[in-house]
C-alpha cells in the first residue's frame, strides 16, 4: 500500500477517550451486590484496556438493570477504545438521558462526534462540558480540532490562543496553531510554531515530522528537512516510515547512496514493505541494476497484483535487457487493459518481429496501418514480413506502396514514425491509469487510518503525475490532543499512545516525559512472543503442572497484565463453572483450587483469585506456583485500589493511611516471591518480580541485586536490563544505566533507544 507525507493542516487525529475508574457521582444507587461486584470487575477489565472483556460485563448489568447510567457511560468509554464511534454516542447519548448531570458522558460524546465528522454536534458537547469546566484546555483544544474541520478559522483561532495564553509551551497548542497557520498558507507562521513547540519538547517525534513537512513541501529547502527527520529517526528508531521519507529527502538532494541505504534499511525492519521495494525499484532502475530492479518490481506486484506503475516500469526493463518474450506478456497484459495504447502496440509488433513470431507481427503491423496508411517505414516492414511468410504478391504489394507514398511526399527515404506522433497520448494512458492506482492505494489507506486510527479527515497533496519519482509514506504525522476525563491520572496520551502513569512504580523522568519499567511477568493461558527476538519465556514449575493436564488450558508466562480475547473470556467463563462443579463435588485439590483462582485472575476478578489462591497454599504449603499467582493477583489489586482512590475530606489521615496499606500490600507481595524462592531457588521471574516490587518500596539496592540475580539466570532477559537502567539512572549512574539500555536494546526492548537518546542530551 502506497502512502504519502500528509499536509499538516489536516493532520489532527482525535485522542481516544480514557477513564477514571471512580465511579460517577449522581447516578442511580446500586443495591445488588452482585451487580456491583459485575460493575467493578467490568472498570478493572476497562483499566487494563481489555475492552471486549469489559463490554460483556456492563452488558450483564444492564440487562439486570437498564436504568442505571454508569454500565452505558463505561460501555460507551469501551466502545471508543475499540473505534466504534457509533456505538459510544448511542451508549452516551443513553446515560445522558437517564441522567444529564454525567459531564463526562458529554465528552464522551463529543469525541464519538468527532470522530464520525459530525463536526458541529460534536461542538456542542464541546460547549456543554465548558459550561461545567470552563478552564480545561483539553475540550478547548479539540474543540479547536473541530472548528478548524469546519474552516472556521476565526473561532479555531481564538480557541488556540485561550490555550496559549494559559500555557505558552503548549506542544498540542503550537502545533495546532501550525496547522491553523498552514491553512490560511502561511508556512512561515506555521514553522515558528513548530519551532517554538521543539524548544519547549525537545522529544516530540511529531514535531520535528511537522516541521519537515513544512521544509520539504512548502518552502523546498531539503537540507533542513533531512536535519529534522534525523532527530525524528533518533527518538524512533524502528519507524519504517521514516527511513523511507529521509530516502526521499536524500533522492531530493541527489544522495544517491544514502538514498540507498535508508531503503535497504527499512526493506530489513519490513521486509514486507511494498513501498520501500517499489521505490529500491526505480531507484536501481536508475543506476542501471536492473536485474534486481525487476526483482524488487516482482515482489510489488506480488504483494500488490494490480500495480499498475510497478507492471509498466518492469516490463519495459525485460523489454530494454533482451527478455523479449517476459515484455511481450507484458505488453499483452497493458493492451488487454486499454486497446487504445498505440506504443505498446507499435513495441509489441517490433517484439513479435525480433522472435520471429511473424504472424503476430503482420497482425498488429495491419492495426497499425489501418491507423496511420501513410507510414511507408510500416508498409517496408510488413512486405519484409510476408516476404518471409512465402507471400511474394503481397511482398511486391507493399512495396509499391511505400515508394508511392514517399513520392506522394516528395522525399526519398522514410521521415515518418507515428510512435512519435503518439508517444504524448500514450504517456497520458500510462499517467492515467497510474494516477487510478495511486488515488484507489490513497483512498485505501485514507480509510485504513481512519479505521484503525479513528484519524480525521486529510487534505493530501496531489499524487505525482510521474510515477518514475519516489514515493514517499504517510508516517502518522498526526497532532494528538489529549482528553483526560476527571481522572486521577491513570491514563496518558504521551508519545501518540495509552500508557499507564502509576504513581507507585519507579521511573526515570527526563524533559518532563515519565519512563515506565516493563511490567511484572504474569501467568497466562495465552502467550505471545517478542516480535523482535521471538522469546517466550517458561518456568520448570509451570511445565510440571501443564505435564499432568489437570487444568483447563496449558499455563504460558507473559511480561504485563493479560488480556482476552471475547473468545478466550467465554472459555474461562466456562472453565469457572468447571472447577465450581469438581470443587462442589469431589475431594478437593489445590491444583483445582489453583485452577479456578487462575480463571478469576485473567477475568480480573482479582479478590476471588486470591482467595483461591489462599486455599490452594492451605492444601498445599510447597505449593509455588500458587505463591506466584497470589503475588500476580495482589499486583493488580493494589494498582486497582490505588486507582480508585478519591480525594478524601482529611487528605493527611487518609494518605497515612493509604501509605501503610500500600506498604502492607508490597511486603506481602516481597513475602509471596520469597516463598517461590526458597522452593525454586533458579526461579528468574521470581527474582524479577522481587526487583520490581523492591524498586516500588524504594531498595534501590536490593532491586539491583536481585535484577543482577534474574540475568545471571537468564542472560538474554532483556527486561531484566531494561529496568535494572532506570534503577540505576534513578541512582545517577549513567554509565551503567546506558550500558544496560544497550544491551536492552540489543535483546529487542525498543523503548531503550528512546531513552538513550534522551539522556544523551
Amino acid at each position: 500500500m502506497i502512502f504519502r507525507m500528509s499536509h499538516l493542516a489536516c493532520t489532527f487525529r482525535l485522542a481516544i477517550i480514557l477513564v477514571a475508574l471512580a465511579a460517577i457521582n449522581g447516578g442511580a444507587a446500586q443495591a445488588q451486590i452482585n451487580t456491583e461486584q459485575v460493575m467493578n470487575i467490568g472498570r478493572n477489565a476497562l483499566y487494563f484496556e481489555d475492552y471486549i472483556l469489559s463490554i460483556q460485563y456492563f452488558n450483564q448489568v444492564i440487562q439486570q438493570k437498564p436504568y442505571l447510567p454508569e454500565p452505558y457511560f463505561y460501555r460507551a468509554v469501551a466502545k471508543i477504545s475499540l473505534d466504534d464511534f457509533s456505538g459510544a454516542e448511542t451508549d452516551a447519548s443513553k446515560c445522558i438521558e437517564i441522567n444529564p448531570f454525567i459531564k463526562d458522558a458529554y465528552r464522551v460524546r463529543a469525541v464519538a462526534r468527532h470522530n464520525t465528522r459530525n463536526y458541529e454536534e460534536a461542538v456542542g458537547d464541546y460547549k456543554t462540558c465548558l459550561l461545567m469546566r470552563p478552564d480545561d484546555p483539553d475540550i478547548m483544544l479539540n474543540m479547536a480540532m473541530c472548528e478548524l474541520a469546519l474552516k472556521n478559522y476565526n473561532t479555531a483561532d481564538s480557541c488556540l490562543t485561550w490555550c496559549l495564553e494559559r500555557d505558552s509551551t503548549s506542544e498540542r497548542a503550537c502545533l495546532g496553531m501550525a496547522q491553523l497557520c498552514l491553512d490560511r498558507q502561511d508556512s512561515i507562521g506555521a514553522l515558528n510554531y513548530v519551532s517554538r513547540c521543539i524548544s519547549s519538547h525537545k522529544n516530540n517525534s511529531q514535531a520535528y515530522l511537522a516541521r519537515c513537512e513544512i521544509y520539504a513541501n512548502h518552502l523546498k529547502d531539503y537540507s533542513k528537512a533531512l536535519e529534522d527527520i534525523d532527530e525524528a529517526i533518533k527518538l524512533e528508531p524502528s519507524n519504517v516510515g521514516y527511513y523511507i521519507n529521509r530516502s526521499y529527502l536524500r533522492y531530493q538532494i541527489n544522495d544517491i547512496r544514502g538514498t540507498m541505504a535508508d531503503l535497504d534499511y527499512a526493506i530489513a525492519l519490513d521486509p514486507n514493505n511494498v513501498t520501500a521495494h517499489y521505490n529500491r525499484a526505480l531507484l536501481r532502475s536508475e543506476v542501471g541494476d536492473y536485474n534486481r530492479s525487476v526483482e524488487d518490481y516482482d515482489f510489488v506486484l506480488e504483494h500488490d497484483p494490480d500495480n499498475y506503475p510497478a507492471f509498466y516500469n518492469r516490463t519495459m526493463i525485460l523489454i530494454n535487457t533482451g527478455y523479449y518474450q517476459q515484455g511481450i506478456t507484458g505488453l499483452n497484459a497493458m493492451l488487454d487493459k486499454d486497446n487504445d495504447d498505440f506504443v505498446a502496440l507499435y513495441q509489441r509488433a517490433m517484439l513479435y518481429i525480433e522472435t520471429h513470431q511473424y504472424q503476430l507481427a503482420l497482425r498488429d503491423l495491419n492495426a497499425i496501418l489501418a491507423k496511420y496508411p501513410k507510414y511507408e517505414s510500416g508498409y517496408m516492414l510488413r512486405a519484409q514480413i510476408k516476404q518471409r511468410l512465402g507471400d511474394k504478391r503481397g511482398y511486391e504489394k507493399d512495396l509499391e506502396t511505400a515508394v508511392a507514398v514517399m513520392k506522394a511526399k516528395g522525399v526519398h527515404y522514410s521521415s515518418f514514425n507515428p510512435v512519435d506522433k503518439e508517444r504524448e497520448r500514450s504517456d497520458e494512458i500510462h499517467q492515467k491509469r497510474a494516477q487510478q492506482h495511486f488515488d484507489k492505494q490513497e483512498q485505501e489507506a485514507q480509510r485504513q487510518r481512519e479505521m484503525k486510527e479513528g484519524s480525521l479527515e486529510e487534505s493530501i497533496e496531489e499524487v505525482q503525475k510521474r510515477f518514475s519519482q519516489l514515493l514517499v509514506v504517510d508516517v502518522n504525522n498526526e497532532l494528538k490532543p489529549e482528553v483526560s476525563l476527571d481522572s486521577d491520572g491513570l491514563y496518558d496520551e504521551k508519545a501518540g499512545h495509552r500508557r499507564y502513569r502509576n504513581k507507585t512504580r519507579g521511573y526515570v523522568q527526563d524533559d518532563n516525559v515519565d519512563v515506565l519499567p516493563q511490567s511484572v511477568f504474569s501467568l497466562s493461558y495465552y502467550s505471545y512472543d517478542n516480535k523482535l527476538n521471538g522469546r517466550t519465556h517458561f518456568m520448570k514449575e509451570m511445565t510440571q503442572v501443564n505435564e499432568l493436564h489437570v487444568l483447563t488450558s496449558a499455563l504460558t508466562l507473559v511480561c504485563g497484565a493479560p488480556s482476552l480475547t471475547e473468545y478466550e473470556a467465554r472459555s474461562r467463563f466456562n472453565s469457572v463453572d468447571y472447577f465450581n462443579g469438581l470443587i462442589a463435588t469431589t475431594d478437593v485439590r489445590a491444583i483445582d483450587y489453583f485452577g479456578r483462582a487462575m480463571d478469576f485472575f485473567l477475568l480480573k476478578n482479582v479478590d476471588a483469585a486470591i482467595s483461591d489462591a489462599d486455599r490452594a497454599i492451605d492444601a498445599n504449603t510447597d505449593f509455588a506456583l500458587a505463591y506466584f499467582l497470589r503475588f500476580n493477583a495482589r499486583m493488580v489489586k493494589l494498582e486497582l485500589d490505588e486507582a480508585s482512590e478519591f480525594s478524601p475530606t482529611d487528605k493527611e489521615g487518609q494518605a497515612m493511611l493509604a501509605r501503610r496499606a500500600r506498604e502492607v500490600a508490597l511486603n506481602d507481595m516481597a513475602t509471596d516471591l520469597r516463598k517461590v524462592i526458597t522452593l525454586s531457588p533458579r526461579n528468574t521471574y521470581a527474582y524479577y518480580n522481587l526487583a520490581y516490587v523492591q524498586a516500588m518500596m524504594g531498595d534501590n539496592e536490593g532491586a539491583i541485586a536481585s535484577y543482577s540475580r534474574a540475568i545471571d539466570l537468564k542472560p538474554d532477559l532483556g527486561e531484566a536490563y531494561f529496568n535494572r537502567a532506570l534503577v540505576y539512572l534513578q541512582l545517577g549512574d549513567k554509565e551503567k544505566g546506558t550500558a544496560d539500555l544497550s544491551k536492552a536494546g540489543e535483546l529487542g526492548i525498543l523503548p531503550s533507544y528512546n531513552i538513550l537518546k534522551r539522556m544523551s542530551r
